[in-house]
């Protein structure tokens, strides 16, 4: 696949692990690879330091492996796990496919009991519990008619809605039904302007301004 989902940097590293709610070091190290092996992401290779090398589809890549990650699943194991799901799919970009929580489970839960797989998966994790925690995060995959993520809802900037959308706004997280970048409400933010003031004039909400603050100053408005 190659359009602007895959080919075109949106975010930098380290902003995009601060909309995912991913530490920094973690997000670094997923996209490129633990021990020198394959990165976990398709991300775009970096010229300099703060590039936009975080194309749409390794931001929906990055909300599904933390997903993973949260299930018991250990990413610095998962990469052989990784390519028997891209035989079982057909496709490169397995942490996106809409089968992920149902027959990708199943791999990942079945390759786990292996001498190879071992360590996978915590011991005291459940398959169960690996199914429910992913479907859960992939209801914030928005899918287009090819069945490839089109709009990633941001969990991070809950209750506030914000999205992403690689055809909107250069791909920048805005809140939903605005034209309003997070990024700009954070900056605002940043110079010192008063929350009540933000809001007015990027038509946004007050609490609005309070998440942009927390996910990308650190710190609550």
């Amino acid at each position: 696949m190659d359009d602007l989902r895959t080919s075109t940097g949106l975010l930098n590293q380290s902003d995009a692990a601060r909309f995912l709610g991913i530490p920094q070091q973690t997000f670094h190290h997923w996209a490129r690879g633990y021990q020198q092996g394959e990165p976990l992401l398709h991300v775009l290779p970096k010229q300099v330091e703060r590039q936009a090398s975080v194309p749409f589809a390794a931001m929906a890549e990055a909300h599904v492996l933390k997903a993973l990650r949260e299930a018991g699943v250990k990413p610095h194991k998962i990469r052989p796990a990784l390519r028997k799901l891209q035989q079982e799919f057909g496709t490169e970009y397995v942490l996106l496919a809409p089968e992920l929580a149902t027959d990708g489970i199943d791999v990942l839960w079945d390759y786990s009991r292996t001498r190879a797989g071992a360590g996978l998966i915590e011991a005291r994790t459940g398959q169960g519990v690996i199914r429910e925690i992913v479907t859960d995060y992939l209801q914030y995959v928005i899918r287009d008619k090819d069945g490839f993520p089109a709009v990633l809802r941001l969990d991070r900037c809950l209750p506030s809605e914000v999205v992403v959308d690689p055809h909107k706004l250069f791909g920048q997280p805005y809140f939903a039904g605005t034209r309003t970048r997070v990024a700009e409400a954070a900056a605002m933010m940043k110079a010192e302007e008063k929350p009540e003031v933000i809001a007015d004039e990027l038509g946004i909400t007050v609490a609005d301004v309070r998440i942009a603050a927390r996910v990308l100053l650190g710190h609550a408005a």
